[in-house]
C-alpha cells in the first residue's frame, strides 16, 4: 500500500509541476504595463501539448478576464473569486505565500466538479492577478493513474478541509468513516489534500496493543470457561480446549515478537513510568539487565534536554488527546554513553478507560545520527569555505525560475539576505539597474536555450540604493532533460569599473583637449599669419615709397593693423586662460545679485535703445559657478540681445530661471532679429564667426562663453527664429556643496 500510495503521489507530483509550469508561462505573456500579449496563441499551446489541463485563465484584480477555451466556460467571466466565499480563502493564501495554490474539488462556475490552481502575479511590486489552471475532477484522478490500481484488497480516498464549514470533505466513492480501517495517507500541501489508501479488511492486529489486549481478554474468557466447564457438556468443553489452544498460540506468537524482536520492545506503566518488562534487545541497547531495568523507569535513563517533550506527549495520550506517538530522543547507556533512539508508544487501555500501561518500540538511530552530524559539518564546512570566497556565490534553475541558494557574502556586498533573495522568485530581476535589465534578461535567457556557460558584466542596485557593478560568471549544467540549472558567482567590481570610466573619462578630456588645442593652433596661425603678413607688406611700401605724405598714410594703416593684432592677441590670450585653468574657482553665488550688476554695467545702453528688462528670477536663485564667468556670460547675452535688436520693434529681454534634472537652468529671450541655425547653427560658437553686419561683432563673446560653460561642466542651447529673436538656455551643473571650491 505504500508503495502505490507513492506512485500516486508521484504522478500527482509531476501533474501540479506540470500546472505551476503552464501557470508561469501564461505570467510571462503579461508586459511590464500589465498587459496580456498572445494570450490566445500562448494558451492554445499549453492546452494542446498538456492533456491534463482543461482549461486556463488570467485573472487581473481577481476578476476572471481571460479564458481559453472560451467555448464551455463562458459562465466563469467576469466572476470576482475575491468576494467569493468558496473561493476568496484559496486565493488569498497563494497571495499570502506567492506560489501556486489549488482551490477544490469544488463546483465550476461553468458546471461540474474541478479544481483549480491559481498563481499570483506581482507587477513594480503590486499585486496584479492571478494566472490559473482549472482542471475538471474526473481529469484529476485520471492523471494520478488510481483507476490503474484498483484492487479488491484496498481502495482510494481524498479529502481536504472544506473552507466554510472546517469539516474534513471527501470526494472518491465509498466515504465510510475510517477509525476502524488500517490506511497509509500523504498530504499534499499544494492544495492541502490528503490522499488516502484503505485496506478493505478489517484491522484486528495494529501493532502490540491489540495482541495483547486480545490475549487478556482471551484469557479472562478462559477462566470463565474453566469455572463453568463442570457445568457444561462435552461440545462445550471441545470449545473451550479449542480457545485455549488459540490463547496459547497468540500469546506464544507475541512472547516470540517481544523476545526475538530486532527492535527494543518495553512494557512500561503510564502512571509512573517505570518499566513492567523489557525484551533482550533493549537491554542490550542501554547496557542494564532485567532486573536492573525493573527498578527503573524512562526519566532516568532519559536526556534531560529530552524530557519535557517526552512528558507532555505522555500527559496528551493519558488525557486521550493522542492514542500513540514517535519522537527521537536520547538515551544514557549504563557506561554514560549518550545514545540517539527513535522511539513509538501506543498506549494499552481502551477509549473512556482508566490510563494503565503502554508499549514502546524503540530503534537505535545513533548510527544514522552520527552520519547527519558528519553531513552537517561538512555542509558548514563548505558554507563557510563559500562564504570566504570574495564573491557572491549563488545556485537557480530554469524549473523555478529564480534563486535557490545565495552566499551570506550577499549581505556585503550588496546588503540583502539570503532569505530576501529566496523568497521572491523574480527578486534578481528587480535588483537589476533599470537600464541593463532587459539586455541582461535577454542575454541569461539566450545562452540558457543555448545550454553555454556565459560571463557578462552588469549594474545591480544595492539595498542601500547605491549602484554595484558586478561580473556574473555563470554555469550552466543539466538535472534532467527539461530542467536547466545554473551555478554562479557574482563579483563585486565597482572599484575596478569606475576606474575604467574614470580613465575613460580622462582619455576623453584628454582627445578633447587635444582637438581644441589642434583647432585653436589653426585658428593662431590663420590669425597671427593674415596679421603679420599685412605688417610685412606696409614696411615693404613704407620702405619703397619716396614721397613723405604716402609714407604718413602707410604709418597710420601700419598703426591700425598693428592694434588690431594688439586686439586679437588679447582675444587669444583670454581663451588661452580659460582653456589652462584647470580647476575654477566654484562658488554659490545669488544669480540677481549678478543680473542686476550686468544691467548697471550696460545701464547707457540700456537707455539709449530703450530696452524694457522683464526679469522673473527669484531673489533666492543661486547658481553654482565661478563669479568672474558668470559676469562674463551674462554681459555676452544681455549686450548680444541689445546689439542685434530688431530695427522695427523696442527690444525686449526676458530672464528666467528654474530647474531641470540636475541643472539650474538661466533662460535669456529677445526679439531681436535672431540667428539663421540652419546655415549658421554648426558654427555659432567659432571663434571669430560673425553672422551679421554690425559692425561691432567681433566673433569672439559667445565662443569665450561657451569656454566658460564648458570648463564647469554645463552646457548652451539656442533656439532663434529670424526676424522673430533668440532664447539662449544656459545649463549651470549643481555640483554639491561640499564639493565648492571656497
Amino acid at each position: 500500500m505504500e508503495s502505490i500510495l507513492a506512485v500516486v503521489e508521484k504522478n500527482i507530483e509531476q501533474n501540479l509541476k506540470s500546472n505551476y509550469a503552464a501557470t508561469i508561462t501564461l505570467a510571462l505573456t503579461i508586459d511590464d504595463n500589465g498587459n496580456p500579449k498572445d494570450f490566445e496563441q500562448v494558451a492554445k499551446q499549453i492546452i494542446s501539448s498538456n492533456n491534463y489541463i482543461d482549461a486556463v485563465q488570467l485573472v487581473p484584480n481577481g476578476i476572471i478576464k481571460y479564458t481559453y477555451p472560451l467555448k464551455g466556460n463562458e459562465p466563469a467571466m467576469n466572476f470576482d473569486i475575491l468576494h467569493s466565499p468558496l473561493h476568496r480563502q484559496a486565493a488569498l493564501k497563494a497571495i499570502e505565500t506567492k506560489s501556486i495554490y489549488f482551490s477544490g474539488p469544488v463546483e465550476l462556475k461553468q458546471g461540474g466538479l474541478g479544481v483549480v490552481g491559481r498563481l499570483p502575479i506581482f507587477k513594480k511590486g503590486g499585486f496584479w492577478g492571478f494566472s490559473a489552471v482549472i482542471v475538471k475532477f474526473k481529469t484529476l484522478i485520471k492523471s494520478t493513474g488510481i483507476e490503474s490500481f484498483k484492487s479488491n484488497k484496498y481502495y482510494f480516498q481524498l479529502s481536504k478541509i472544506n473552507p466554510i464549514t472546517n469539516t474534513e470533505e471527501f470526494f472518491l466513492e465509498n466515504k465510510s468513516p475510517l477509525y476502524d480501517k488500517s490506511f497509509e495517507k500523504v498530504e499534499i500541501p499544494e492544495g492541502d489534500w490528503v490522499l488516502y489508501i484503505i485496506s478493505k479488511e478489517q484491522n484486528y492486529l495494529s501493532g502490540f496493543s491489540p495482541v495483547m489486549i486480545i490475549a487478556f481478554l482471551l484469557s479472562l474468557l478462559c477462566g470463565l470457561f474453566v469455572t463453568t466447564l463442570l457445568k457444561k457438556p462435552s461440545e462445550l468443553q471441545k470449545l473451550v480446549k479449542l480457545q485455549t489452544k488459540k490463547i496459547i498460540q497468540s500469546e506464544f506468537l507475541f512472547k516470540s515478537i517481544f523476545e526475538h524482536a530486532g527492535l527494543g520492545i518495553v512494557h512500561t506503566n503510564s502512571i509512573d513510568g517505570t518499566f513492567i518488562d523489557a525484551n533482550d534487545k533493549f537491554c542490550e541497547l542501554i547496557g542494564y539487565n532485567q532486573e536492573e531495568i525493573k527498578k527503573m523507569n524512562f526519566m532516568m535513563i532519559t536526556h534531560p534536554n529530552d524530557l519535557d517533550e517526552d512528558l507532555m506527549n505522555m500527559k496528551k495520550m493519558r488525557n486521550g488527546e493522542i492514542g500513540q506517538f514517535s519522537v527521537e530522543k536520547r538515551y544514557f547507556h549504563k557506561n554514560g554513553k549518550i545514545i540517539w533512539i527513535n522511539i513509538t508508544i501506543s498506549s494499552l487501555w481502551k477509549k473512556n478507560e482508566k490510563p494503565n500501561n503502554h508499549i514502546a518500540i524503540i530503534e537505535d538511530i545513533s548510527g544514522r545520527k552520527e552520519s547527519e552530524r558528519q553531513v552537517q559539518e561538512s555542509q558548514q564546512k563548505i558554507k563557510d569555505l563559500i562564504d570566504s570566497i570574495d564573491g557572491i556565490v549563488w545556485e537557480g534553475n530554469s524549473e523555478e525560475s529564480g534563486v535557490t541558494y545565495i552566499s551570506k557574502k550577499s549581505e556585503d556586498i550588496l546588503g540583502y539576505t539570503p532569505e530576501e533573495w529566496i523568497a521572491d522568485k523574480y527578486f534578481w530581476r528587480k535588483i537589476i539597474h533599470p537600464e541593463d535589465r532587459d539586455w541582461v534578461i535577454d542575454y541569461t535567457t539566450k545562452h540558457a536555450h543555448d545550454k553555454k556557460s556565459f560571463d557578462y558584466e552588469y549594474r545591480m542596485i544595492a539595498k542601500n540604493g547605491s549602484i554595484v557593478w558586478v561580473r556574473d560568471i555563470v554555469s550552466v549544467y543539466h538535472e534532467s532533460e527539461n530542467i536547466i540549472k545554473f551555478r554562479g558567482i557574482l563579483i563585486d567590481t565597482t572599484k575596478s569599473k569606475q576606474f575604467e570610466i574614470d580613465l575613460n573619462n580622462s582619455l576623453k578630456l584628454v582627445t578633447e583637449q587635444n582637438k581644441r588645442l589642434l583647432n585653436f593652433s589653426h585658428i593662431i596661425s590663420h590669425n597671427l599669419r593674415a596679421h603679420t603678413s599685412n605688417i610685412q607688406s606696409l614696411i615693404s611700401l613704407i620702405e619703397m615709397s619716396e614721397d613723405q605724405e604716402e609714407r604718413n598714410e602707410l604709418l597710420v594703416l601700419l598703426k591700425s593693423v598693428s592694434e588690431t593684432l594688439n586686439q586679437t592677441m588679447s582675444n587669444l590670450n583670454e581663451v588661452v586662460s580659460i582653456q589652462t585653468d584647470i580647476n575654477p574657482i566654484i562658488e554659490e553665488l545669488n544669480l540677481n545679485k549678478y543680473v542686476n550688476k550686468t544691467i548697471e554695467v550696460l545701464r547707457d545702453q540700456i537707455t539709449k535703445n530703450e530696452v524694457i528688462i522683464i526679469n522673473t528670477i527669484p531673489n533666492d536663485a543661486t547658481v553654482s559657478f565661478n563669479p568672474a564667468y558668470l559676469e562674463s556670460v551674462l554681459l555676452n547675452f544681455i549686450s548680444n540681445a541689445i546689439r542685434y535688436k530688431h530695427p522695427d520693434r523696442k527690444p525686449e529681454i526676458e530672464l528666467k530661471t528654474y530647474t531641470e534634472d540636475n541643472y539650474q537652468i538661466l533662460e535669456i529671450r529677445d526679439n531681436g532679429i535672431g540667428i539663421d541655425l540652419k546655415k549658421n547653427g554648426k558654427k555659432l560658437f567659432g571663434l571669430y564667426k560673425t553672422f551679421t553686419n554690425n559692425p561691432e561683432s567681433r566673433g569672439i563673446g559667445l565662443f569665450i562663453t561657451k569656454n566658460q560653460i564648458d570648463t564647469l561642466k554645463g552646457k548652451i542651447e539656442v533656439e532663434s527664429n529670424i526676424n522673430i529673436g533668440t532664447t539662449f538656455k544656459t545649463y549651470f551643473n549643481n555640483a554639491p556643496k561640499e564639493n565648492l571650491h571656497h
